[in-house]
């Protein structure tokens, strides 16, 4: 139990609660919480989580992806459970969801940590669902419980997208951005990106990939300047990947869409067989709502494995995270190309290797002399 995260923990706790209800639980982080609840399915949201689940728990139904499963998916599910995720956006359209899924009166539960919003979601809440009402507390986190009152006869994804513009280089068309509820800087592209993107060389052939890609922009303009660029576009959230892929659609252009939360998981995607010539990337520092470095410390400790020789790194970030020094022992060096007084922007390039030079014959002992001593530092 001291492995699983403080909002699972306070559902062991609380598991009389549920019942004998089949549970369809949401975005759960936590694969262990299925020996002590009637699990009917799992709707994943995070690649990471879902990983783990699919590794400890394979009976379980299991859906990943930004579209909720179906009741064919999940027949059993009576009643959901739901981890709340730190944007309340998202956790709207979640209910919107269910309410598509399950029937009017269907129970749902809400619990999540006390500094990520639970405390104050009851005021957010849709009239399309009952008032939540506490039902726990404890482990820093809060379960809470509400009702389906009023069914949405179909969900459809499109509702939910929003659209930006994005104008890069004066002689590039703008691109169109999609973004979604939970996605990083919804609905539009954050500061980092913005400053990275007027620092990035015209890269004119190649493999590219985006790490961290939220709704793609890094790539995506890219790939509009030099549509023969190969992009792939990686990141842990299905509601990023789905963005992404509709700001691709909207744009005309084609890339790998990779779900994964590091570069090992991903290693063995036929993007990554022959390595890329280009990692762009503004590395994410929280999981939820916490600070988590491990994310952007494996990728930059990872990302020169994945580079071809003479392959580039452009990197965006706080510049009062110590990317700076793991860039470093990854590299060698690392280059600070711009800054401003909230981020800098960071390039480094793997070298590329030398054939060691052949070994000189022996000269005929006749002409061999004696080399003079070299003094030696004690």
């Amino acid at each position: 139990m001291q492995a699983l995260q403080p909002p699972s923990q306070l559902v062991l706790r609380q598991q009389q609660q549920f019942g004998q209800q089949p549970l369809l639980l949401v975005n759960a982080p936590d694969a262990g919480v299925v020996s002590e609840l009637n699990v009917a399915g799992v709707w994943h949201l995070h690649a990471g989580y879902a990983a783990q689940w699919q590794a400890q728990q394979p009976h379980v139904a299991q859906h990943f992806g930004a579209q909720p499963p179906s009741l064919t998916d999940v027949p059993a599910a009576a009643a959901a459970l739901v981890w709340l995720p730190k944007e309340k956006a998202l956790t709207l359209f979640l209910l919107d969801a269910l309410r598509a899924l399950l029937p009017v009166g269907t129970d749902i539960w809400l619990v999540g940590e006390n500094r990520g919003g639970i405390k104050s979601i009851h005021k957010n809440l849709p009239s399309s669902v009952t008032a939540a009402h506490k039902v726990a507390i404890g482990n820093h986190s809060l379960l809470l419980h509400c009702q389906i009152s009023e069914p949405l006869a179909q969900f459809d994804l499109a509702d939910y997208l929003v659209y930006t513009t994005y104008q890069g280089a004066a002689e590039q068309a703008p691109l169109t951005l999609a973004s979604l509820p939970g996605v990083f800087a919804f609905p539009s592209i954050d500061e980092g990106s913005a400053m990275l993107l007027q620092h990035l060389p015209r890269i004119s052939h190649g493999r590219v990939l985006d790490f961290a890609c939220g709704h793609g922009v890094l790539g995506a303009v890219l790939q509009q300047a030099q549509p023969q660029l190969e992009v792939s576009y990686l990141d842990v959230s299905a509601m990023a990947l789905a963005a992404c892929a509709e700001t691709l659609r909207s744009n005309q252009l084609k890339g790998h869409l990779i779900a994964a939360d590091s570069l090992m998981a991903a290693s063995k995607e036929p993007s990554f067989k022959h390595g890329f010539n280009y990692v762009v990337s503004h590395p994410p520092f929280h999981t939820g709502t916490a600070t988590d470095y491990s994310i952007g410390q494996q990728f930059l400790q990872q990302v020169n494995q994945h580079l071809c020789q003479g392959g580039e790194l452009w990197v965006v970030a706080n510049r009062f995270l110590p990317w700076p020094e793991l860039i470093e022992q990854a590299f060698g060096h690392c280059e600070r190309v711009a800054q401003d007084n909230k981020f800098a922007v960071y390039k480094a390039i793997k070298s590329v290797r030398r054939a060691s030079p052949s070994k000189p014959k022996s000269a005929p002992a006749a002409s061999r002399q004696r080399k003079p001593r070299q003094r030696q530092w004690q």
